[in-house]
């Protein structure tokens, strides 16, 4: 193979590797009482819904489990409620353990002032 044949290839197959898409996230599992809709909370748009007919901090703290379970390591930096569309959310602005900052957005309105 020539050296232009060679850097070409080279190069295809570099292209070729970004282009692949990134592994599922992990399955994250729900305490009892609690179920987890949605999506992967990077939006309003894709937030994790959560379901539940539980009283108390119980909806806060499925909040959390989501997050160790998808995000091992992370630390929470601010949290935040929204309302849009009549419907309540949580922001948590966390930082991963790999060092990235995200927003992570869920849906609340299902327990969302019921204590």
């Amino acid at each position: 193979m020539t050296f232009p044949r060679l850097a070409i290839a080279l190069l295809l197959s570099i292209a070729l590797a970004a282009c692949q898409t990134a592994p599922p996230a992990p399955a994250v599992q729900a305490p009892p009482g609690i179920v987890y809709a949605g999506s992967d909370g990077s939006s309003l748009a894709n937030a994790v819904v959560i379901q539940t007919e539980l009283k108390g901090g119980a909806g806060v703290r499925s909040e959390y489990v989501w997050l160790a379970q998808r995000y091992p390591g992370y630390k929470r930096k601010v949290q935040a409620l929204l309302h849009q569309n009549g419907k309540a959310y949580d922001r948590l602005d966390i930082t991963t353990a790999d060092g990235r900052e995200l927003s992570v957005y869920f849906d609340i309105t299902s327990f969302f002032g019921k204590f």
